[in-house]
């Protein structure tokens, strides 16, 4: 019993990694699609300071949390 058990959570484990590996490409995704964005506000004569996601101090990281 106790060898099933560790099959399972390290198949347990195997598919939280995988699943943690899509999340970070997603958010690397949204982050430059995000940027993008921004960049075309501004190039547009956007006010930067109207970029609630974006830091005050340097507008070109994003605040998220």
């Amino acid at each position: 019993v106790v060898c099933h058990r560790k099959i399972v959570l390290g198949d347990q484990y195997g598919i939280i990694m995988s699943d943690n590996s899509k999340l970070k490409e997603e958010n690397t995704k949204l982050r430059i699609a995000l940027c993008n964005l921004r960049d075309e506000y501004l190039d547009m004569g956007g006010d930067p300071k109207q970029l609630e996601l974006f830091d005050k101090e340097d507008p070109s990281q994003l605040k998220l949390f």
